[in-house]
C-alpha cells in the first residue's frame, strides 16, 4: 500500500471521493495534485478546518 495519492487514483475515484468525503475534500485532492505537493489521502481528507 502506497501512502501518497496519485493523479490516477484521484481521477479513478472522483465520484467516490465526492460522495463519501464531499466537494471540499475533492477540491483539496485536486489542489494537492496540481501543486505537486506529495501528500497522503488522510492528510487531505482529515485536514482540520480552522475558523
Amino acid at each position: 500500500m502506497r501512502g501518497v495519492i496519485t493523479g490516477r487514483e484521484v481521477v479513478a475515484n472522483l465520484g467516490l471521493i465526492y460522495r463519501e468525503f464531499g466537494a471540499s475534500c475533492l477540491v483539496r485532492c485536486l489542489w494537492a495534485l496540481v501543486s505537486g505537493k506529495s501528500t497522503t489521502f488522510l492528510e487531505v481528507a482529515c485536514r482540520c478546518e480552522r475558523h
